[in-house]
């Protein structure tokens, strides 16, 4: 019996690297699931796997593929993006398909040439055809482009215009002839190797492609390799692909019903638990190991417990409808901002206050591009709700807690306002965060019991770090500690914003 996971297959790391085990979003129940779905079709079957960009379709469709390699089904993966710059979606999934099962299979070398004979006549008559109008769209003559492919694919002085004909004949009848061979070679395959039949063939990032490259595709799919003993397996999003036809057939063409035609079944992937990938990362105990957590004050605690910022990134990305690639981005960054700070510290000795719910709003606000992130400044702390629906919430010792409050009362802490005092020696700046009066204006004294643990940790910050201000805007603090004013915030999120 021939086990595919010992052969030289073209993805065999991902067996380690890949699998549903080692998934860190938590979706092993529904990849496996899935598996079980599609080895059970026989018949030929085309699968959208429908997600969101950025809900991780391709390290999804890479477990995929170590889980069916696994059981012992021959599975083929394509990279539709990377052909692209091709015009030939035909020539694409034929070599791939082919090379792969090779590598799957000992005796697939020979066995496969009599399907790779009518892949040739196909994409013969296909490249010639193509250079003939590929010429006239350029120079509005199609005869050199047929000259040239003449020159390719003639070794002898036989009339071409005859070989042309004989050549869309072949072709015609070798779409048959393909479909019957491929499915003769994989009960050939299955019989000698012991292999499990279908065969599967994963089609990946089919949406990033330009509109007539992707629609070619999945003709060359459904016309070539809808066939006994195959099924494809393609991942979309498949709102933008809609979105790509009507950029080709128009706005009022009815792109969901045409893809309909394409697709046996169609099957969601969901958004991922982006609290769970984040545990799944031990943020906080990277962080730790970093030295970002001891040689530097993050702040605010939640509660009593040990500062956890991976909850929070979790609940403002969730706020933020941030997509995994989102969040992704988001580490890279605050890594960046929180690195850049330890760089001062082990170079000066400064000890730096940085509220970490800041920090991540700040980042967060100016990849999307949202307006306070500009209009705020050290007078203004500026926030406008991302989202009316308000369920969005932390739970801080107990209670739940709006997340647009949680960052309101972030922002205020670190704002200044200017403060006429009794005299000119008693005027000033201050932060109004240490004035109980502005400390309660949102909420009653009922509200803040429920997280009094949070605001407690703000405001000992600040007289931990003993900031004062006057009116010219200088301050001075303890020695060799920095407490973080908008200013600092603003600067270093637009320096991790060239990170991309």
């Amino acid at each position: 019996m021939t086990e595919l996971k010992d052969q030289n297959i073209k993805y065999k790391s991902w067996l380690d690297t890949s699998t549903f085990d080692n998934c860190k979003l938590n979706r092993k129940d529904y990849g496996e699931f899935l598996c079980d779905y599609i080895t059970g079709e026989q018949e030929g079957f085309v699968l959208n796997l429908n997600g969101h960009w950025g809900a991780g379709k391709t390290e999804f469709l890479k477990r995929m593929y170590s889980e069916l390699i696994t059981r012992n089904y021959p599975t083929i993966y394509i990279d539709s993006w990377e052909s692209d710059f091709t015009n030939d979606p035909l020539t694409v999934v034929s070599s791939e398909l082919l090379t792969q099962l090779e590598k799957c299979n000992s005796n697939a070398n020979k066995k496969s040439d009599h399907v790779k004979r009518l892949f040739g006549k196909v994409i013969k008559g296909t490249v010639i055809g193509t250079a003939a109008m590929a010429t006239k769209a350029a120079i509005g003559e199609a005869s050199v482009g047929a000259d040239l492919a003449k020159t390719l694919y003639e070794s002898d002085n036989k009339d071409f215009m005859n070989q042309l004909k004989d050549d869309y004949s072949d072709k015609i009848t070798a779409i048959n002839d393909i479909r019957n061979a491929l499915s003769k070679l994989a009960v050939e395959l299955q019989h000698n190797d012991d292999t499990k039949l279908p065969i599967v063939v994963l089609i990946d990032e089919l949406d990033r492609c330009r509109p007539t490259y992707a629609i070619n595709m999945l003709e060359v799919i459904k016309h070539f390799f809808n066939t006994r003993y195959f099924v494809f397996v393609v991942a979309t999003d498949t709102t933008q692909l809609c979105e790509s036809i009507k950029a080709i057939y128009g706005n009022n063409f009815d792109s969901k019903t045409y893809l309909k035609r394409f697709f046996n079944r169609t099957a969601e992937l969901a958004s991922p638990d982006i609290e769970y990938y984040l545990n799944s990362l031990d943020i906080n105990n990277n962080y730790k190991k970093a030295g970002y957590l001891t040689d530097l004050h993050l702040y605010p605690r939640i509660s009593n417990q040990p500062l956890d910022i991976a909850y929070y990134i979790a609940h403002l990305s969730k706020y933020y409808q941030l997509s995994i690639r989102d969040v992704d981005q988001l580490l890279a960054k605050l890594n960046a901002c929180l690195r850049c700070a330890h760089s001062a510290y082990t170079s000066k000795g400064l000890k730096q206050a940085i509220n970490i719910v800041v920090l991540i709003v700040a980042i967060i606000e100016h990849d999307k591009g949202i307006v306070a992130f500009n209009k705020r400044d050290l007078f203004t702390p500026l926030f406008e709700p991302f989202l009316d629906n308000e369920s969005y919430a932390f739970e801080i010792d107990g209670a739940k807690i709006r997340v647009s409050l949680v960052i309101t009362i972030a922002l205020e802490s670190i704002s200044m306002k200017i403060d006429k005092g009794n005299s000119h020696r008693e005027a000033g700046v201050r932060i109004p965060f240490l004035n109980d009066q502005a400390r309660s204006a949102h909420k009653n004294s009922n509200e803040e019991l429920k997280y009094i643990n949070y605001l407690n940790d703000i405001t000992n910050t600040i007289n931990s770090f003993a900031v004062s201000y006057n009116i010219t805007n200088s301050h001075t603090s303890q020695k060799n500690k920095k407490f973080w004013r908008w200013d600092d915030y603003k600067k270093v999120v637009e320096l991790a914003g060239n990170i991309t």
